[in-house]
């Protein structure tokens, strides 16, 4: 990607240029997302290009919603209000269709307790924006129609650099 990029704005002479890529690619001092042993692209464009390239991330922008509804979800024999956030797409993903987010309302004293499994959400992966002392239950409905509920914690996990929720365990 970065050498495309060069190669195609080094065509332009002296003109400026707007490139719009997802965040992995965006860190001026950032890594690559999955090994962190590579520059990622903003940081080579950088170092190729010194002062003269600025980044910024925007992602937020697309978290700033509000739930469309409040529905009500019971967990541990009690009913909260549960904001939705709507739906995922899932279709690049083997045997999934789409997943569904709702933030449970002042659940995380209730659930903070509950045993915790080995298993991690990066917070990117959410439709809205994180914060620690939230629940989320996670709905993945599968390609036969088929649902697995997943509950999440934050509790300000890290994993792998990445702010992410845990998965918890409930009755």
């Amino acid at each position: 990607m970065t050498e495309n990029f060069i190669r195609e704005f080094e065509k332009l002479g002296n003109e400026s240029v707007m490139g719009i890529y997802g965040s992995a690619h965006t860190g001026l001092d950032e890594m690559d997302y999955k090994t962190q042993s590579i520059p990622c692209m903003g940081n080579q464009l950088q170092e190729h290009y010194g002062d003269n390239i600025y980044s910024e991330n925007l992602s937020w922008i697309a978290k700033d919603i509000e739930p469309s509804r409040v529905d009500y979800i019971s967990l541990q024999g009690k009913e909260y209000a549960a904001s939705y956030f709507g739906k995922q797409d899932l279709n690049g993903f083997k045997d999934y269709a789409y997943r569904e987010f709702w933030r449970l309302e002042d659940a995380y004293e209730d659930i903070k307790d509950l045993p915790l499994v080995d298993n991690y959400l990066p917070y990117d992966n959410y439709l809205m924006p994180i914060e620690v002392g939230q629940v989320f239950v996670v709905n993945s409905t599968k390609t036969d129609g088929s649902v697995q509920r997943d509950y999440y914690l934050s509790s300000g996990q890290v994993v792998e650099g990445v702010n992410s929720t845990q998965q918890f365990t409930a009755e």
